[in-house]
């Protein structure tokens, strides 16, 4: 396992990633379909498939590399659900900032499934991109690397990147509201890299990305 992971090139990593980010790209401008296809169908396939397929296939490495462990779970799970409890707070701060009040604007998706239905629909969201963007990506990157930093700043931008076709197809956000969003992913891509640097499991990312794509939903 040293060796394979001494050796391990990132070029093929960013490859994966550029093509995965191509077709989610072509995806989200060429089909509009119900987002429980998208978060429990679509990104699944996209973003989980192929980085299982590469893992398993590729590398000859266990799922547990990327953070997909047992281990350290109720530690992990008592710092997700603090840093989640802080990010809900933030997004309660920026509301207020943005809208001069706290103000509760849930996304049309409150309104058609429901509180619950929500709730899964984030937490699909939170594992295919953290299985990606944290487990994989961040991972490989700091173990090339062993420069925690850069790992954290590559996997944020390339994090960050991927919500850029939903931003251009669908969101066409602007002003303040498109600053917010960068500012946003930014700041949750760097506190789950450094969450998944010191537990090596993904419970915690999970647990936190799930607090803030409810507190975009509901707030934002």
């Amino acid at each position: 396992m040293k060796k394979k992971t001494q050796s391990l090139s990132l070029a093929p990593v960013f490859r994966l990633w550029a093509w995965i980010l191509l077709f989610w790209s072509i995806y989200r401008y060429f089909f509009v379909l119900p987002e429980w296809l998208d978060e429990f169908v679509i990104k699944p396939l996209v973003f989980v498939g192929p980085v299982v397929w590469y893992v398993v296939k590729k590398e000859k490495r266990r799922l547990s590399s990327l953070g997909l462990t047992t281990g350290n779970l109720f530690t992990s799970i008592y710092i997700g659900l603090g840093f989640g409890f802080i990010f809900a707070l933030e997004g309660l701060a920026a509301n207020a900032i943005k809208y001069g009040k706290l103000t509760i604007t849930p996304i049309d998706a409150f309104n058609e499934y429901g509180l619950i239905m929500l709730m899964l629909l984030s937490l699909a969201t939170a594992v295919s991109e953290e299985i990606l963007s944290r487990g994989f990506i961040f991972t490989r990157i700091y173990e090339k690397t062993k420069n925690m930093p850069v790992a954290s700043l590559l996997s944020t931008l390339m994090f960050v990147c991927l919500h850029v076709p939903i931003l251009v197809t669908s969101l066409k956000l602007h002003g303040f509201a498109l600053v917010l969003f960068f500012v946003t992913n930014l700041v949750l891509g760097f506190a789950n890299s450094m969450l998944m640097y010191n537990t090596r499991s993904l419970v915690a990312p999970i647990l936190v990305h799930l607090f803030w794509n409810m507190t975009v939903a509901l707030y934002l």
